[in-house]
């Protein structure tokens, strides 16, 4: 997948050897390699983009430690929004403490007013990367990432905040000597705190990534942890199906009306080997009206573990079986 990045001004998705937006004009004003910020992080090469500013892999001086800066630079017309929901990104992060999200040192400002957030520079190769790559997973392995996922979002849920932007490019997936699926969750920059939060987004703004926007975010009404839910479910059915819930759906309007009206087929209807018991759970996340869905991250994570402990103690599932099978490429 190419590397993307986001325009400082604007925040539209540019190729990640862009100099300029192509949406509103302005210059990306990168940052020169081997820049120091904060005293002590040295900028070496840029890595790619988060919702909000360029990220950068930099060494840390005096312990050698290579971590992840991004950063928002400093211009003369800089959106104040954009440069308010950077500020709530660090402080947000710096609250969360799972091993399943990315960690978070440090935020600040720098002397010519650029903005930065230091962060863990995982090693793990994205989930949108892996899902191009073999299509779709064996729902054991789904459910592992969903369950690490939720470890992730039950704090921030418990802590009152939503991610709202839950997909596979912000998901890292870790290969470990005991855990082949450790995942990560980065990526705050769209999260709110409700019920702090008055409005959810400026009129005509789409928060997150439309495939994974719940039908209440998508007809601007409140969000809550519930909205993270679905993402799950949209996120789960894709891993093991190879498909979006809602793949028939060809046009934006038409994704946007399948939201909030179509009903996703069963997932056992792509995968004949998916048990009953996982196609309840992706229909109760799915759900169209909030309190029809699990809660908040906890529950749903609880329920997939359980599901994942049935299997291990039956003795029906391997190693094998945690392979990927036959892919199913998506269609749009």
């Amino acid at each position: 997948m190419a590397m993307e990045i986001r325009c400082n001004h604007c925040g539209a998705l540019l190729e990640g050897d862009a100099r300029f937006c192509g949406l509103c004009g302005s210059s990306l004003g990168a940052p020169a390699m081997a820049r120091l910020i904060a005293n002590r992080y040295v900028l070496r090469e840029r890595i790619g983009s988060g919702s909000l500013g360029s990220v950068y892999r930099a060494e840390q001086l005096g312990v050698r430690r290579n971590v992840a800066i991004k950063i928002l630079a400093s211009v003369p017309d800089r959106d104040p929004q954009v440069v308010e929901r950077f500020r709530r990104e660090g402080e947000l992060m710096c609250k969360l403490s799972s091993p399943h999200t990315v960690t978070t040192f440090e935020y600040g400002c720098e002397p010519d007013g650029a903005l930065y957030i230091a962060m863990e520079l995982s090693p793990g190769k994205s989930l949108a990367d892996i899902l191009d790559e073999v299509g779709s997973m064996h729902w054991t392995r789904a459910l592992r990432v969903i369950v690490g996922l939720c470890d992730s979002l039950g704090e921030a849920h418990a802590l009152g905040i939503v991610h709202r932007d839950v997909k596979p490019q912000n998901i890292l997936v870790e290969e470990r000597p005991s855990n082949d699926t450790f995942v990560k969750l980065s990526d705050f920059g769209l999260a709110k705190i409700v019920p702090n939060d008055a409005q959810s987004a400026p009129v005509g703004q789409m928060i997150g990534s439309i495939l994974y926007n719940a039908p209440e975010q998508l007809m601007r009404r409140p969000v809550d942890a519930r909205t993270d839910i679905y993402a799950l479910g949209a996120l789960c059915f894709r891993m093991i199906t190879g498909r979006h819930p809602l793949y028939k759906a060809q046009r934006f309007a038409d994704l946007v009306a399948a939201h909030v009206r179509a009903t996703p087929p069963k997932a056992s209807s792509l995968v004949s080997t998916v048990p009953a018991e996982i196609d309840e759970m992706l229909a109760r996340c799915l759900a169209k009206h909030p309190d029809d869905r699990y809660p908040d991250a906890t529950a749903l994570g609880e329920l997939a573990q359980g599901l994942l402990n049935v299997v291990a103690h039956s003795g029906t599932f391997s190693a094998d079986d945690a392979t990927v099978i036959e892919p199913v490429k998506q269609d749009w």
